[in-house]
């Protein structure tokens, strides 16, 4: 078995600090453009996510705050809330420069000691989350007491450095992977937001046949489903006016903690991110205190407290949510991938913000939601649109499932490759059999 030595992350740090105070960074000073503000949403696994979804601040605002300003190699943690993320900024990030969150602290090692995607990977581990976690309150809202103290005086057994980039260069393999599927399901999105777009709101299908020619990318049966004209009321022939709840229910299905199995899946909304319908993750029951709403695998939920985050997805797995997340479910499993695509427009968020209740925590209701006026086709149209989609809800809904296997491979890999139980060249021989 290999021995390393033991040593304090404050012997390896070049910087760690806080992120700033609530009251420096709020909705007034966020900007269209500028330097992106890390959440929560954007530490999901050991790399930063730079899907969208980010509020900005500043040139001028971040200076302001430099101390909290953070760049490629930097560790982000999170100390309040979803505790225990912890996140590397690569170096093939979007952007120069972030600031963090108030609920975030961030770590700088010194590269001549450390390599920082080792690091990262170690408070992955079970070794090194425990270390992190030991100091953890799940009182109110969770939280690591003295975050910046006591990770200075954390503990490592720390190979040399060379060993450390040849373990970080071999679980790389499996991080990649990751990517690969989380970008792939960013594009599986991109292409549904633009399919509902083109049938739906611009009609694209319905003016090409009233010109005379055909759809573009779609063929003859698929076509032959559209009118070739619209209505007085300028809606395709046959389409009528309707509402969200003609298409759409909202089981409410409340459960206790005590009805259930600690290793239930629980989805929070801090388990939700922003403008995206891929649920990469998911905690237990098993720190559930209150009753909270049953979930299948399939469900779509929306975020309806302070709507406008624009958290909506898929459920990946059966399970329960929080009182927080509207279950919104088809009616009929041909309207699913047209249901999907509503509530997860801009258009449908601004609707449920604008009859949100509540000043300073302002939510959403499923009567508002089911409200929502909605242009309906056909039901063989709606058919048509989920044989389209669905394949690509299930390989998004694969996607994080493989995810999370290959994410639990690299936390198990590592804590044996640094005991010595397994070296190298075997960890890449199984790293290349999944990646």
């Amino acid at each position: 078995m290999s021995v390393w030595p033991t040593v304090s992350i404050e012997s390896i740090a070049e910087k760690i600090a806080m992120g700033p105070f609530g009251s420096n960074i709020k909705v007034e000073t966020f900007v269209p453009q500028g330097v992106p503000v890390i959440s929560g949403q954007h530490l999901h696994g050991t790399r930063l996510n730079d899907a969208p979804g980010f509020n900005y601040v500043t040139a001028e605002h971040a200076e302001r705050l430099r101390n909290s300003c953070v760049k490629t190699g930097d560790i982000i943690f999170t100390h309040a809330g979803t505790i225990g993320q912890v996140a590397l900024i690569p170096e093939s990030a979007t952007y120069a420069q972030y600031i963090i969150s108030q609920r975030q602290f961030y770590l700088r090692v010194n590269r001549d000691l450390a390599d920082p995607a080792f690091i990262t990977r170690w408070f992955h581990a079970p070794c090194g989350h425990h270390r992190l976690m030991v100091h953890a309150s799940q009182v109110g809202v969770p939280s690591i007491s003295r975050p910046a103290s006591n990770l200075r005086q954390i503990q490592i057994e720390l190979p040399p450095l060379e060993i450390q980039r040849e373990i970080s260069t071999v679980l790389d393999g499996l991080d990649d992977k990751i990517e690969v599927n989380r970008k792939a399901s960013a594009t599986l999105e991109e292409m549904a937001r633009a399919l509902y777009r083109s049938w739906f709101v611009d009609f694209d299908p319905v003016w090409a046949k009233l010109e005379g020619g055909q759809p573009a990318h779609m063929d003859a049966a698929t076509a032959a489903l559209f009118p070739d004209s619209f209505d007085n009321d300028g809606l395709p022939l046959g389409w009528r006016s309707g509402k969200l709840s003609d298409v759409a229910v909202n089981p409410r299905n409340g459960v206790k903690p005590e009805q259930i199995s600690p290793e239930t899946a629980y989805i929070g909304l801090e388990h939700m991110p922003r403008r995206s319908i891929t649920l990469p993750d998911w905690g237990t029951a098993a720190d559930v205190g209150s009753q909270k709403s049953g979930m299948c695998a399939g469900d779509f939920l929306f975020g309806k407290l302070r709507p406008y985050f624009h958290k909506v997805g898929i459920a990946p797995v059966d399970g329960i949510c929080s009182t927080d997340i509207i279950v919104v479910r088809p009616k009929t499993p041909e309207w699913a991938g047209f249901v999907l695509s509503i509530i997860s427009t801009d258009e449908f968020v601004e609707h449920t913000n604008a009859g949100s209740s509540g000043t300073r925590m302002p939510r959403t209701n499923w009567s508002d939601m089911g409200a929502y006026e909605i242009t309906m086709p056909p039901g063989i149209v709606a058919s048509a649109y989920d044989a389209t989609t669905k394949p690509w809800r299930d390989r998004i809904v694969a996607g994080v499932h493989e995810n999370r296997t290959l994410a639990a491979l690299r936390d198990t890999l590592l804590p044996r490759l640094m005991s010595g139980e397994l070296r190298v060249g075997e960890a890449r021989e199984l790293v290349e059999e999944v990646a």
